[in-house]
């Protein structure tokens, strides 16, 4: 058999110059849909896989995944990217706007509210609420930091944490992704049904790192996820008060 990529000759399914399978398909609908479900999708191993275990065994499939059981997952990085993308699509056909967007906004608002000038700070907000697969993954290492210094002790470094949080923040993605769907279908403005999703992010991030660490107690990784959350925070009003400072000085 002569090979369609390298012109090999070989036997057997794959060449053995190139790799490439014997069996090239005719591209038609039916090689188009394959390939989204195998490639992009990956029905039988990747991101629906990925999906239902951080739905039932979040921290232990992550843990696993790092531990080198890696061949189901859809990649970390990738995951992010695409259920962000989703979302953002999602939010523009149906006329909401993200949560993220939303809180965001608030914020800048209440600020602007007070008689503040419109500072560098604000400005960030705005571009943040406005760019919300830039804001995921620019919050990302912060909130990784925060969450490496509070579990420091655990043994994991920080690209651990790092990869820990991208399956994390996935995972709330597709949340939002579920409630986008039943504000649409519902059409309800029930700050109630709003407010959920946030919620339920919030306590999946601690359901996950309960399962992902296994060496702490109940209550000591109870306090020590709090622990991130407020540094995560203190670290954002640093950043954001810094880069206000630098502006002014006219350093930047």
């Amino acid at each position: 058999m002569i090979c369609k990529n390298c012109k090999q000759n070989f036997d057997g399914n794959f060449c053995n110059n190139c790799g490439q399978n014997s069996n090239v398909q005719k591209i038609n609908f039916t090689y188009l849909v394959d390939e989204i479900s195998n490639s992009v999708l990956q029905v039988n191993r990747g991101i629906l896989f990925t999906i239902k275990e951080l739905f039932v065994r979040p921290g232990n499939s992550i843990r696993e995944f790092l531990e080198g059981k890696r061949k189901q997952h859809f990649k970390p990085l990738a995951f992010v990217l695409l259920v962000s993308t989703i979302y953002v699509l999602l939010t523009y056909f149906t006329g909401t706007k993200t949560f993220l967007g939303n809180a965001l906004t608030g914020v800048s608002d209440a600020i602007s509210s007070r008689g503040q000038e419109l500072s560098t700070s604000i400005k960030i907000l705005n571009w943040l609420a406005n760019n919300y697969a830039y804001s995921t993954l620019l919050l990302l290492p912060i909130f990784s930091l925060a969450s490496y210094l509070s579990f420091k002790k655990v043994q994991y470094n920080y690209f651990e944490h790092l990869i820990l949080n991208f399956y994390i923040t996935g995972q709330q993605i597709v949340i939002y992704i579920i409630f986008t769907f039943l504000y649409y279908a519902f059409n309800s403005d029930s700050y109630f049904l709003q407010g959920l999703p946030f919620i339920l992010s919030i306590l999946f991030t601690f359901l996950t790192f309960i399962q992902f660490f296994q060496s702490k107690k109940l209550v000591t990784k109870i306090f020590l996820t709090l622990l991130a959350y407020i540094l995560y925070f203190i670290f954002i009003v640093v950043f954001m008060t810094l880069i206000g400072y630098l502006t002014k000085s006219g350093i930047i």
